[in-house]
């Protein structure tokens, strides 16, 4: 005698149960792995621009360090012209396409280039010391990502405040303790 199975379902879940479930699942995670990506992204751009940052801000204060400073140095066009010549340096070296900033802009960078008397250590004389220093607010590209990171600088502006600072030994002979030439500060 025949069997007849037509109308009989087999136990267990069909085909037709589990279509979509790939796409809810997608939903659920794709938001988070696509927010980690961005967030690595910028961070990615912002480890770039401390870089450009440090490295500027390095090669100028190794310019200030090859000036010779003497009693005419003081001048206030001679002394312009040092500064102006290492803040052409700074402002260089954050623009370059290669070791800078990228999309630096003059409008979002701060600096302070000084000149600073030390004593000797083993002796009574003193000596001078370039200190070069800069602040960028480098700008968030990410909008959802700058949301976390742009109160890290204590603004909310859409950009992050990065600065790096650098001390060079002058290598001048050793100046007398009698009474040191004041240093104007750079403009």
């Amino acid at each position: 005698m025949p069997v007849i199975t037509r109308g009989l379902r087999r136990p267990g879940p069909t085909r037709r149960s589990v279509r979509g479930q790939a796409l809810a699942e997608f939903a659920l995670v794709a938001p988070i792995f696509f927010l980690m990506v961005f967030f690595v992204v910028q961070i990615g751009i912002i480890f770039a621009a401390q870089n450009g940052l440090v490295d500027g801000v390095r090669n100028a204060a190794r310019r200030a360090a090859t000036y010779r400073i003497n009693d005419q140095s003081f001048d206030p066009t001679v002394w312009g012209s040092i500064c102006n010549t290492i803040g052409t340096e700074l402002d260089a070296q954050l623009g370059d396409k290669r070791t800078g900033i990228v999309g630096f802009s003059m409008a979002s960078r701060s600096r302070t280039i000084a000149y600073e008397w030390q004593q000797n250590p083993g002796g009574g004389d003193y000596f001078l010391v370039a200190h070069v220093s800069a602040t960028y607010r480098n700008p968030l590209y990410v909008p959802l990502v700058s949301f976390f990171l742009d109160a890290t600088d204590g603004t909310i502006d859409d950009r992050i405040a990065l600065s790096a600072s650098e001390k060079m030994r002058i290598e001048n002979p050793g100046l007398a303790p009698s009474p040191l030439p004041s240093i104007p500060p750079c403009p």
